[in-house]
């Protein structure tokens, strides 16, 4: 099969990314962008869905919320449980203190990570420095200032159990018990 101009736009962005020549990488993925045509725009097209999160994750580095919230949103309503564009999204609503909707999305980014199909996406955000952002920073600033803990905690709680049906269910619940945990040393 052969390669698409965007595709191949994409493969070059990402070289110039790692040879840390942002600005070549920033014109490459804007081309990218602009070739894709809407009958691609689909959420089982990686390719796209990459250029969306690298180009909000370009906007974010750059400061522009807006651009970086617009292209998040164009992906996550393709694919809702998309881990680099729900992690990008987390940054987001960080900045403007969003803590229920962080909780909400930090939830969804865990079964995204957990999905049978996550492979396929080459995610950039599913690390170990990342998920260890995600346990040890992100979810107990989030829980801590989202109300109504005990609702959360029966939502995930039969979350997990129907993940288990689907994967291993394992970053959830681990994300559950921390919760737990901040329960606990609040009572």
């Amino acid at each position: 099969m052969k390669q698409k101009n965007y595709e191949a736009n994409l493969d070059t962005a990402i070289s110039y990314l790692q040879l840390n020549q942002k600005e070549n990488a920033i014109a490459s993925l804007n081309m990218a962008y602009s070739q894709v045509p809407n009958e691609d725009k689909t959420s089982d097209n990686s390719s796209y869905l990459k250029i969306l999160s690298l180009a909000a994750r370009f906007a974010l580095e750059a400061g522009d919320f807006n651009n970086g919230a617009n292209y998040i949103n164009k992906g996550l309503s393709l694919k809702n449980l998309h881990a680099d564009l729900l992690f990008l999204n987390i940054l987001c609503l960080r900045e403007q203190h969003k803590y229920g909707e962080i909780l909400s999305n930090l939830i969804n980014y865990l079964v995204a990570i957990d999905m049978p199909d996550a492979i396929l996406f080459s995610y950039d955000f599913v690390n170990e420095e990342a998920i260890n952002e995600v346990y040890e920073s992100l979810i107990p600033i989030a829980y801590r200032n989202t109300p109504n803990h005990g609702p959360i905690l029966e939502v995930i709680k039969d979350t997990i159990e129907k993940l288990k049906e689907l994967s291993g269910g394992s970053y959830l619940e681990r994300a559950y018990h921390i919760m737990l945990s901040i329960d606990r040393q609040e009572n």
